[in-house]
């Protein structure tokens, strides 16, 4: 064979060799500086969503076309799961008793709410409203206090319980609760904010009516 070809077949394979190392390299490079890129936008991207939470219906659709604020949305659950803890642990009738007893559960812990309960049982509410069809309606006033920045959040609030007698009476009275919040799992209907009280305390005191001058 030709001494010149052979040389000239080797230098072009190793031509090729060296230009496919490049290539290669290039493409490495490329590839790297596609993934940080990404990794940077996606970081960029779950940084922005952290205080941003997309609110929607119980079928799924977007309840508003716009991201909420979080702290909002926070807050609204927070006096949502108070209302509904409060309502459901203080207010009852002869049909309700049982079932709102039942519901007090998903949002308060088992030994705070006996005890509210056996404040009833024992004051004969609960005697009340079985036997005498008295009505106790309980409705949050306000919420004072929220804090912390992490669990649990401690809370402060007001409600209104007003109880009708059957021979159209009204007893009025104020309970204060102060307690702690901690995240728990949604479900419907039973706790449709994801919070859960730890701690429920709460103290009930007669609303002085004033009596009709003569």
């Amino acid at each position: 064979m030709n001494k010149d070809d052979i040389l000239k077949d080797f230098d072009t394979l190793a031509e090729a060799k060296r230009k496919g190392a490049v290539n290669l390299k290039l493409c490495l490079g490329f590839a790297l500086l596609v993934v940080v890129l990404v990794l940077a936008w996606g970081l960029t991207v779950n940084f922005s969503a952290l205080d941003k939470v997309v609110v929607v219906e119980r079928s799924g659709e977007y309840l508003k076309t716009h991201a909420e604020d979080s702290e909002a949305l926070f807050l609204a659950l927070v006096k949502n799961t108070c209302a509904e803890a409060t309502r459901y642990a203080n207010s009852f009738d002869r049909i309700s008793l049982k079932r709102n007893q039942a519901h007090a559960a998903f949002y308060v812990n088992k030994n705070d709410l006996n005890a509210v309960f056996s404040k009833y049982y024992n004051d004969k509410a609960y005697f009340d409203a079985a036997q005498n069809g008295a009505v106790y309606k309980c409705e949050i006033d306000s919420v004072q206090h929220i804090s912390g920045g992490n669990e649990p959040y401690r809370v402060e609030f007001t409600s209104i319980l007003t109880v009708y007698g059957v021979s159209g009476q009204q007893l009025r009275f104020l309970i204060r609760t102060r307690g702690e919040l901690v995240r728990t799992t949604p479900q419907f209907p039973e706790n449709v904010t994801g919070f859960f009280f730890n701690q429920f305390l709460q103290q009930i005191v007669r609303i002085e009516q004033d009596t009709p001058k003569e």
